[in-house]
């Protein structure tokens, strides 16, 4: 996953190529200062000129800064199940989503609850590879 440190907070990203149909090791990306896509390209042994996002297949997914409950790093677009007393110990599946500044779980049109963090969170898959899951 690419790092970026801001104010001695890191964020990571994970970068999804729709071609290849896999997650893309992250040394080959780093984002630019302001926002643009640097692809490292092997045989060139240096990175390609910046591109915009809007102008790339690749598809960039940003850490939650969360832990599930097995240690596994939250990110957008990851599947989770949420394991919570807080609605009458009901269980639920939902892709985390970025929104209006936070990330957030969105089980269906008209539910949209926190992330969670540890115990009570699961990441089962994501969005790319593992869509079917939100249909269950």
């Amino acid at each position: 996953m690419g790092k970026l440190r801001i104010n001695m907070r890191e964020l990571k990203f994970r970068y999804w190529n729709p071609i290849a149909k896999t997650y893309k090791m992250s040394w080959r990306y780093n984002l630019t200062h302001d926002g643009k896509i640097l692809a490292y390209d092997v045989d060139m042994m240096g990175y390609d000129e910046p591109t915009d996002p809007k102008n790339s297949a690749l598809v960039i997914q940003q850490w939650t800064g969360c832990y599930d409950k097995n240690g596994v790093e939250i990110y957008e677009g990851d599947i989770v199940k949420v394991y919570s007393e807080e609605f009458e110990n009901e269980n639920f599946t939902g892709k985390v989503i970025f929104d209006e500044g936070s990330f957030l779980t969105w089980i269906n049109k008209n539910d949209i609850r926190g992330v969670w963090s540890g115990d009570n969170i699961e990441v089962i898959g994501n969005i790319m590879e593992n869509h079917e899951l939100l249909k269950a």
